[in-house]
């Protein structure tokens, strides 16, 4: 009898033990690399050069050879270092993942791309190189953004589940424009690991819970300061009319300055030229992170305009859930909430001439169902004209010319005045 309760208790401890290391295992990370062996991983090239270097550093702990450098060359939009994983069902226990690094003290930041399905999806997040000293970056499955709007979140319910994960690489894929060319990056990585407990750091601000243009212009009647951030891809930041200065941001605030003399209009044009409502996503604490805006506008479409062999009403859904998603990603990294004006997408001059309507049309359809967002129908506008008037205001076939520029910037001027602007 004392033999079989000694057998009892024993198997008890046991089970309690299993117990506890499968509860610890459930919570624990799962070291993915300890990012010491360089052979696993393969660099982007360019005509057979590389446009990454990687080498050997200490690591975190102070061990020689233990961790690796990335070194991303200047110039580069794409210079990535990737390797390939093999899935698990285990990993979709997992919320996130961390790894740690020692950054060249730049305000430049990387990135880390996940890949899915042999290519078919990607996903990235971008992390700051300032600190010079060993640190943990961890990021949750929210952190990371579809690299087009046709690619679901990551680990949500209806996505890609993170145990179909099989490449991950570091670098950089860099949106430019003149004030952020793609520059030389470097920074060491060490502990690549899946996490649990992590949470998204990407706050969003409901569409409609910002406020109506209203409360922004009566700040220009009344002569207060009023900052406008301006976002969307080439057509906003002006190329083939002449630069920035000469984009129809620029125009707007000659026209509102005019029309509010006592007014203090601060404009920020952070318009990417190839941009998409991902990549505006991508870059958002880049781009946007810092600045305190009263007003945004955005427009976004062109550059991702549906093909000609999808689903224009399915393709055009994941478009405007990515706008919306985006403008509440903006909003949601500034202290106060701005106002939001959308541009309805301009057409092209003559092959995509009609394909930007669906989205043209969605963005009209988002304003009727968020009253306090302010919609400027530039496509509405330019359709009106007729094709070979409009094609007098263009460059090419998606960028205004200066005149066209001005036509853009007197349609978001009445947008928020209500009024034609003063003709000269």
């Amino acid at each position: 009898m004392r033999y079989r309760n000694a057998l009892f208790v024993f198997c008890v401890a046991l089970l309690a033990c299993a117990s506890s290391a499968g509860a610890a295992q459930r919570g624990a990370t799962f070291l993915i690399d300890s990012m010491d062996q360089i052979d696993q991983w393969t660099v982007s090239r360019v005509k057979e050069t590389p446009t990454v270097k990687l080498a050997l550093c200490d690591d975190r702990e102070g061990r020689p050879g233990a961790a690796f450098s990335v070194k991303a060359d200047v110039g580069r939009l794409s210079a990535l270092a990737m390797r390939r994983i093999q899935p698990d069902e285990a990993w979709n226990r997992y919320d996130g993942l961390s790894f740690w690094v020692k950054g060249d003290g730049s305000e430049n930041w990387a990135n880390i791309r996940l890949q899915a399905r042999n290519g078919q999806a990607a996903w990235v997040a971008s992390f700051p190189l300032r600190q010079t000293e060993w640190h943990e970056v961890r990021l949750a499955w929210g952190d990371f953004v579809p690299v087009t709007a046709r690619i679901d979140e990551l680990g949500t319910a209806k996505g890609i589940r993170p145990a179909e994960i099989d490449r991950v690489g570091f670098g950089k894929e860099w949106n430019f424009n003149i004030f952020h060319k793609s520059p030389e990056i470097s920074f060491c990585i060490d502990d690549l690991a899946f996490v649990r407990g992590v949470k998204s750091s990407r706050r969003r601000v409901p569409i409609g819970k910002l406020p109506p243009l209203s409360s922004v212009v009566r700040k220009l009647e009344t002569g207060q300061p009023v900052t406008i951030l301006t976002l969307g891809d080439s057509i906003t930041w002006g190329t083939s009319a002449g630069g920035n200065d000469y984009a129809y941001p620029a125009v707007l605030a000659s026209l509102l300055r005019e029309r509010y003399p006592k007014a203090e209009i601060t404009l920020v044009n952070r318009a990417i030229g190839g941009s998409t409502t991902s990549r505006g996503r991508e870059w958002l604490m880049r781009d946007v992170l810092g600045i305190e805006a009263d007003l945004i506008t955005v427009m976004m479409g062109y550059n991702e305009r549906p093909a000609a062999d999808e689903d224009v009403a399915a393709v055009t859904d994941r478009y405007l859930a990515n706008l919306v998603r985006y403008v509440e990603e903006v909003a949601g990294v500034m202290k106060k909430r701005p106002t939001c004006v959308l541009l309805a997408p301009t057409p092209g001059r003559q092959t995509n001439w009609m394909a930007l309507d669906a989205y043209a049309q969605g963005v009209r359809e988002l304003g009727k169902r968020h009253r306090n967002v302010t919609i400027a129908d530039a496509n509405a506008h330019m359709k009106q004209l007729g094709q070979d008037a409009y094609a007098k205001l263009m460059a090419d076939e998606a960028h205004p010319n200066p005149e066209g520029q001005k036509v853009m910037a007197e349609i978001v001027f009445r947008a928020i005045t209500g009024q034609a602007p003063a003709r000269h």
